[in-house]
């Protein structure tokens, strides 16, 4: 957080002033920020509930999403990498509920963090 708000403060200060022609001091925080930026892959993660239920969520190259469960389509909406995570906007919804999506311990699966601290194992395919 810290070093967004250094980020922002000092792109502020590259924007009031000095030569229009001479190079943003920006750019190189441009990459910084960038760096903490997660940068998920699109493809479908599954995993199964406590209570049996198959849940897959497919991420499409195109931004968008679904979440179904057993088959059955739960969801839709869009999604984005941004400083908060794996960032997904529902259809009708009130906002974006953000995820972090990490590596999980074994081959082909991914540790999915939901926005209350829940962690659940998903099988990745891309």
């Amino acid at each position: 957080m810290k070093k967004l708000i250094a980020v922002a403060a000092l792109a502020s200060l590259a924007a009031c002033g000095g030569d229009a022609d001479a190079p943003a001091e920006a750019d190189g925080m441009d990459e910084s920020a960038a760096a903490v930026i997660p940068a998920t892959n699109a493809g479908t993660y599954t995993s199964t509930t406590e209570d049996g239920a198959e849940v897959s969520l497919m991420l499409s190259d195109d931004g968008t999403y679904t979440v179904s469960q057993d088959g059955e389509q739960m969801e839709t909406g869009t999604w984005e990498d941004n400083i908060r995570g794996t960032c997904l906007t529902a259809e009708g919804g009130d906002g974006e509920d953000c995820w972090n999506i990490q590596p999980g311990a074994e081959e082909g699966m991914m540790d999915v963090t939901d926005s209350q601290g829940e962690t659940m194992s998903y099988s990745y395919e891309g």
